[in-house]
């Protein structure tokens, strides 16, 4: 199992032991587990018992659960609190913002089991008739429901990347000189895939890719169904090699984009090409990026070219120890270096993100007084003091404007009372943009991808609002987030507005997920020139 399985193995458990109303120091116990092991770089599966015991949080009794899940790929404490809650109130705990607390009241006093069966409740007015349950609470929950159902088997971009990656090479390895490339919304780079698609140019049989761990599910002629590691599905099309090129332009598209190109070729055949290069070539146009391809003609670039990873200077957005970062000051500066970026905005949060260890004025003088130190050290790395101040829900900043004013920059973001309307949600937010020390609008919907969607704004409003005073606007490159949404870039752009592509890190390997910030920005049509950490240090402070 990998990190990421394990924990939340441990969140499942905190779940599940919550839901049956135990142990309330063990309870914190995983779900601190949880937030630990997920942000860890280094394998669990690599690590001697004495190394997983010394993690931070990590003493005997967790130490020894996660041995059982590397070892047997199970926890028994895990499984024996699965085996005496129905299946259908196990996938309600799922329900983002609808809490183990709130799952036991249903199913406990209103003998709800599944999730049909409380959307049935919620459109019958029942649960009104229950404390703690009015009116608005049950019309919100009604929502969360419709957005799972909707929701419910897609996967995250990061999670279709780790599958695609762990298929493709399991064919190249089985069938030496086969074209293999993934296609459709994972080639397009999707904030949200609905499955995983594969093609395969090959002219033997494939059988040889199947074993324990790709198994053969259904197969048509030129399209099969294979399940990896027996659950997850995964759609394979084949055709010869000779027409790779055609078949990765083909399902790469959207029907829309396909559609459109083929009517604007009209008398062009496209057929029999070896590599998709040549697809352009032949309607002598200029090569369209993957992530382009949602509608014809694609997004226009506000500039030369689509902004690409060597173009970005520095990281911006980045959590240490001081607040909720697994990682220390140093580490992450350090990172930064290695990856080669000439500067690195430190963002941990303010003193009201009570739940994330905000900083108070006396950490934060400590903290700038270590980067202080560090700026001298390391002299090919500038730090930047920065903080990802709470909008509060007047739309002020955290902290006091005469603290405010030694920040070199402030990103200002929303994090509690997400459930406004448009008119104060955007009234709120464009007060926080129009204090003269913002600099960038965080994560500007605080949407989770698949768990919870944004709250709404007006955003000519904000657009208006962040051109006026010269306010970007973050593109948060975190696979769950990837907010602002790619339709909305080229309308920032319109406005002479910048897009900064952060990755919110929380630990080392954090910085890498810019890599899914760029394709949304590249998805957008972002170009170097409106991207704001593409920018020299002395265009940004």
């Amino acid at each position: 199992m990998n990190n990421k399985e394990i924990a939340y193995a441990f969140d499942e458990l905190a779940s599940l032991m919550e839901l049956h109303g135990d142990d309330d120091f063990r309870i914190k116990s995983y779900k601190n587990a949880y937030l630990t092991i997920r942000k860890l770089d280094s394998p669990l599966s690599a690590m001697k018992d004495d190394e997983i015991k010394a993690i931070k949080g990590v003493g005997n009794a967790i130490s020894g659960k996660i041995r059982e899940l590397l070892d047997n790929g199970k926890m028994a404490n895990l499984e024996k609190y699965r085996d005496k809650t129905p299946p259908g109130v196990q996938e309600m705990l799922e329900l983002n913002g609808f809490g183990p607390k709130k799952v036991r009241q249903v199913w406990q006093e209103m003998g709800i089991e599944s999730i049909g069966e409380l959307w049935y409740a919620c459109n019958e007015n029942r649960l009104v008739e229950y404390k703690g349950f009015g009116l608005k609470t049950q019309e919100e929950l009604l929502k969360k429901l419709d957005y799972y159902q909707k929701s419910k088997g897609k996967l995250h971009l990061d999670a279709a990347d780790e599958i695609a990656e762990t298929v493709c090479a399991i064919i190249t390895a089985a069938l030496p000189g086969a074209y293999v490339s993934p296609v459709g919304e994972i080639r397009r780079r999707c904030p949200v895939i609905s499955h995983p698609e594969i093609l395969v140019g090959y002219n033997g049989e494939l059988s040889a890719i199947f074993d324990d761990t790709l198994t053969l599910a259904a197969e048509e002629d030129r399209f099969i169904t294979v399940l990896l590691k027996g659950e997850t599905k995964v759609a394979i099309h084949r055709c010869h090699a000779e027409e790779f090129g055609s078949k990765l332009f083909q399902l790469t598209g959207t029907d829309s984009y396909v559609r459109g190109f083929a009517e604007a070729n009209a008398g062009r055949s496209f057929k029999g090409l070896r590599a998709e290069f040549e697809v352009f070539e032949k309607a002598q146009i200029t090569f369209v990026a993957p992530e382009r391809r949602e509608s014809y003609p694609p997004v226009s670039i506000t500039g030369d070219r689509l902004i690409e990873l060597q173009d970005l200077k520095g990281v911006l957005h980045i959590h240490t120890t001081y607040s909720d970062g697994l990682h220390s000051l140093r580490q992450m500066c350090e990172r930064a270096r290695e990856l080669g970026y000439e500067y690195i905005g430190i963002t941990d949060h303010s003193q009201s993100a009570f739940y994330a260890n905000g900083l108070k004025p006396d950490r934060l003088k400590q903290q700038w007084d270590e980067i202080d130190q560090l700026n001298e050290e390391l002299s090919d790395l500038r730090i930047l003091k920065g903080i990802e101040s709470d909008i509060l829900n007047d739309g002020s900043l955290d902290y006091p404007d005469a603290l405010l004013d030694n920040f070199d920059f402030i990103i200002a973001s929303v994090h509690s009372n997400l459930k406004m309307s448009i008119d104060k949600a955007t009234e709120r937010v464009i007060k926080a943009i129009e204090h003269p020390r913002t600099t960038i609008l965080g994560h500007p919907t605080g949407r989770l991808l698949l768990s919870r969607e944004g709250y709404p704004l007006d955003w000519d409003a904000v657009f208006e609002a962040c051109a006026k005073n010269e306010v970007a606007i973050e593109l948060n490159a975190h696979p769950y987030r990837l907010d602002i949404d790619y339709t909305l870039i080229p309308k920032a752009i319109q406005r002479g507005i910048k897009i900064s592509i952060n990755p919110d890190a929380h630990s080392l390997s954090g910085m890498e997920v810019v890599k899914y910030g760029l394709a949304i920005a590249r998805k957008g049509g972002l170009s170097p020139e409106y991207c704001f950490n593409a920018q020299p240090l002395n265009m940004l402070i």
